[in-house]
């Protein structure tokens, strides 16, 4: 997860270490293995690898394709003087929640996992009801935990 504070805005950007280029270079890379693979357990009469050889390989796309659908997420936390807006954008989808800053409230929540063993915290901006998970899937239980006070410092400390 990639983090960008400037000041009165706050981004967080999924880690892309993989640019769409590379990710190309290695499905090619990984075809020909694949293909190398399997064309020599079939020419010692294997054949029956080449079907699963191709799943493996639609399973190799799917993963990529599905990585490279939410390459373009963020969420944005601004901090003005009156408002706290959140935006976030997940897969074309996008989505705009503002809260006034004044009545904004920063709360970290620990959530069921379905393990009782292990327990996750969700990050969540909100005031009169209505609040907004900050965080999901891109940053993990230390990082939700830092940015929480960062936001109440911020939200607190705005202008004043």
């Amino acid at each position: 997860m990639a983090l960008v504070d400037l000041g009165n805005r706050i981004t967080l950007k999924p880690n892309n270490s993989l640019s769409t280029e590379g990710q190309l270079k290695l499905i090619v890379v990984l075809l020909l293995i694949v293909l190398i693979v399997t064309l020599s357990f079939v020419n010692i009469g294997a054949w029956l690898v080449l079907p699963f050889a191709g799943l493996e390989f639609i399973a190799f796309l799917y993963a990529f394709h599905t990585i490279y659908l939410h390459s373009e997420d963020y969420e944005t936390i601004y901090i003005d003087d009156e408002n706290v807006n959140v935006e976030k954008k997940s897969n074309h989808a996008f989505s705009s929640v503002s809260f006034k800053r004044y009545w904004a409230n920063v709360t970290l929540r620990d959530v069921e996992t379905g393990n009782r063993f292990f327990v996750k915290k969700a990050l969540y901006v909100g005031s009169h009801g209505k609040e907004v998970e900050i965080g999901k899937g891109l940053m993990n239980d230390a990082q939700r935990s830092e940015l929480a006070l960062v936001l109440k410092q911020k939200i607190k400390n705005v202008n004043q």
